[in-house]
């Protein structure tokens, strides 16, 4: 019998053997493939039993024939197999462009667009889609059961994900589309940047207004599929918006039944992990069962995470915040800062122990939701020819403590989009004088009404006009008194500290003397120095 040398050549085919049927011939096909191959025993079992044992890969077509013909002759039953490049597996982008394919194929009228910071795929229907309502599709998740799959099964997954996509949102399927909602806690910031992302064409989201800069919206959760509920959602399932929110929120109760667990420092939790975490502060009943004494406080950090304590347990409250600055540097943000239930609704509540650490949190939070709605507002302005200024959102520290404030620069003779912050410049770039610095809330009784707010979320005010001579003037005096107030603040500081410290010493405190008003910086320019130093410098968390 022929005996056959490995060929060293790079080929397409795999030979794979299915096996010899008949048990009593086992031992004497394994001794005459020992013979063949010049292999041990423990080597020819495998093929012998077969069950799709690889005998030979990375062999010609006529190599892998004549290893066939030869097995055959010996009773083992075989297949030859042609081989596939291996490829690597591919990224979420890549992976959204695939889908995206299927997609298409299934749905020729729709756009798509890949949102890479989102790691979702956005789909706007056509005239003619069969599909006609908006899609938001999260990748990550899709994304990792693709990958655990084998080559062979991913490109069935494909097709399989991109049915379930759309089928889960075509109307026909969803007259229980109430089943499927859910309520949601999210930053109103998330819906501003949605209305002004164009490339993705959003049409109104359904939301209801739970807190300054915090709303409730609906989730439609499908298998797969879990997009944000629109005005569209609700046409084509002929539902009311009451309807829909008393559905999720009864969805919500009844996978809500288990009770919060506790920490040793206070804090209790949810232990549901299904996303909805946040949601859960939506329920005062499971809320204000968990706290017996004081009123409930609630943080949610991220989507994922709800803590509560009593608002008499500062240790609790203390951890709470760690905790909520470590998993925002992780997650996407919802909520900076702590809530407290006082006469059915939430409000912010801000403990002395903590007010250093919540307020730089916040202007944080602030600082990132307005660099990413500018963004977005230039293209907007680019796109639409007009030439509005986007004011920056400055952050910088201030005043003895150093306290992180915001602020923003209301210039003459320029339209202006500006955000809302703790103080407002007042420029003119034609005048010698330095500009007015004055608090955002002792500027509004002057020039509220030269604001318009616009429906932009983090909150921006359009303003075509500058304070004319008079309002200039009236702010102008607001700073000078803001400035003495400071000063005298600081000298009364300065003599409690120096009296405090000569009663430990049991001495006299000396008098202190207060710096004359031609001596002292102008206020407006420690201010303007302070602040420029943080000119596009991101924040640090809160220590």
């Amino acid at each position: 019998m022929q005996n056959f040398q490995v060929d060293n050549i790079l080929a397409t085919y795999r030979l794979t053997t299915l096996g010899v049927q008949d048990s009593f011939q086992r031992e004497r096909v394994e001794a005459r493939l020992m013979l063949l191959f010049r292999r041990p025993l423990d080597a020819v079992r495998p093929i012998v039993a077969g069950n799709g044992a690889v005998l030979k890969k990375g062999v010609d077509w006529a190599t892998a024939e004549r290893y066939r013909e030869a097995l055959m002759s010996c009773g083992v039953r075989c297949e030859i197999e042609e081989e596939k490049v291996p490829v690597a597996r591919a990224t979420l982008a890549e992976y959204a462009a695939q889908l995206q394919a299927h997609l298409e194929l299934l749905d020729p009228g729709r756009r798509w667009s890949y949102i890479e910071s989102e790691q979702e795929l956005f789909g706007v229907p056509g005239p003619a889609s069969p599909y006609p309502l908006e899609l938001v599709v999260p990748l990550e998740r899709m994304y990792q059961e693709w990958l655990a799959v084998s080559l062979a099964a991913s490109e069935d997954l494909l097709r399989h994900t991109a049915g379930m996509v759309l089928m889960g949102n075509t109307p026909g399927m969803v007259e229980d589309a109430e089943r499927h909602l859910l309520p949601i806690v999210r930053n109103s910031s998330e819906r501003g940047q949605a209305m002004l992302a164009a490339a993705r064409g959003y049409s109104p989201l359904l939301f209801r207004p739970l807190c300054e800069g915090l709303e409730v919206g609906l989730a439609y959760h499908r298998g797969r599929v879990v997009h944000r509920v629109a005005q569209a959602h609700l046409k084509a399932w002929d539902m009311s918006e009451n309807a829909a929110f008393e559905a999720a929120f009864a969805n919500l109760r009844a996978r809500s039944t288990a009770p919060l667990l506790s920490s040793p420092q206070g804090v209790f939790g949810g232990g549901w992990n299904d996303g909805y975490d946040s949601s859960r502060m939506l329920l005062p009943e499971l809320i204000e069962a968990t706290v017996t004494d004081g009123r409930p406080v609630v943080m949610v950090p991220t989507r994922g995470m709800l803590m509560v304590a009593s608002d008499q347990n500062e240790a609790a409250l203390d951890a709470m915040l760690k905790t909520a600055i470590e998993a925002m540097r992780e997650e996407k943000m919802v909520m900076p800062r702590l809530l407290r239930w006082v006469d059915g609704r939430w409000q912010f509540f801000v403990p002395p122990s903590l007010a250093r650490r919540l307020n730089s949190l916040a202007k944080y939070v602030e600082g990132n939701d307005y660099r990413l709605q500018k963004e977005l507002m230039k293209a907007h302005e680019m796109a639409s020819g007009r030439n509005r200024s986007i004011a920056t959102y400055l952050v910088g520290k201030l005043g003895p403590e150093q306290l992180r404030t915001s602020a923003c620069t209301w210039t003459r003779d320029m339209t202006s989009l500006l955000p809302k912050t703790d103080l407002l410049y007042f420029a003119d770039p034609a005048s010698l004088d330095p500009p007015i610095t004055v608090s955002w809330d002792a500027a509004m009784p002057v020039v509220g009404a030269l604001m318009q707010r616009t429906e932009d979320h983090p909150p921006r005010y359009l303003v075509e006009s500058f304070p004319n001579a008079v309002q200039l003037a009236q702010l102008a005096d607001i700073a000078a008194a803001a400035r003495r107030e400071a000063r005298a603040q600081a000298a009364r500081a300065a003599q409690e500290a120096q009296a405090a410290l000569a009663a430990q010493n049991g001495q006299k405190a000396p008098p202190v003397k207060s710096k004359a008003a031609g001596t002292v910086r102008p206020g407006w320019q420690a201010v303007r120095s302070v602040l420029a130093r943080w000119v596009d410098t991101k924040p640090a968390h809160a220590r």
